[in-house]
C-alpha cells in the first residue's frame, strides 16, 4: 500500500472521502495497523499517559515524541 502525502489526503477530504485515523506509539502496532489500511497513525503526547504512565501530557519531552516517533516509522 502506498503511504499517504499531506496532498494525498487533501486530495481524499476535497473528494469527499473519510479519512481513517488511529493513535499508536510502538513499531509492532504501526505494522499492524499499516496492513490493516488505516490512512493515517497519529503519535500524540497521549504516550506520556499510556506509555509511560503520567499523570498527564505535560512532562513529555519533545526527544520522547521524536523517540516514539521514529519507532513508527
Amino acid at each position: 500500500m502506498a503511504r499517504n502525502t499531506v496532498n494525498s489526503l487533501l486530495k481524499m477530504k476535497a473528494e469527499g472521502k473519510r479519512i481513517s485515523q488511529i493513535t499508536c506509539y510502538d513499531y509492532t502496532t504501526a505494522r499492524v495497523v499499516d496492513a490493516s489500511g488505516i490512512d493515517t497513525i497519529l503519535v500524540g503526547d497521549s504516550l506520556g499517559m499510556v506509555m509511560q504512565g503520567y499523570e498527564n501530557t505535560l512532562p513529555v519531552t519533545m526527544e520522547e515524541m521524536i523517540v516514539y516517533g521514529r519507532s513508527v516509522v
